[in-house]
């Protein structure tokens, strides 16, 4: 079970930065901004600052999101892989 748990963890982290990602080149633009302006607003609101979206403290917030995202995804690939290696293995059974 190690195994599958792992393979889920690599599969489910790998999808959920691609889905991110491309969500935000696919609709990011057409809702007004992606991952670097969202991030951009929330430390100028939150810090009163005025950075740009490109600034280096930016670009660090967004891969912290990204990974907060990566790390969410994994978690919930493993849990999934796991489930239906169960299911299947259960359906296999000999009576």
């Amino acid at each position: 079970m190690k195994k599958v748990f792992y393979i889920g963890l690599a599969v489910g982290g790998i999808l959920g930065i691609v889905i991110a990602l491309s969500m935000d080149i696919v609709i990011g633009k057409s809702l007004g901004g992606g991952w670097s302006e969202a991030v951009a607003n929330d430390i100028n609101k939150l810090f009163h600052a005025n950075l740009p979206q490109n600034h280096i403290v930016v670009m660090v917030g967004v891969l912290v999101v990204l990974g907060i995202i990566g790390a969410f995804g994994a978690l919930i690939g493993g849990i999934s892989f796991i489930t239906v290696a169960r299911l299947i293995m259960s359906l296999a059974k000999e009576k």
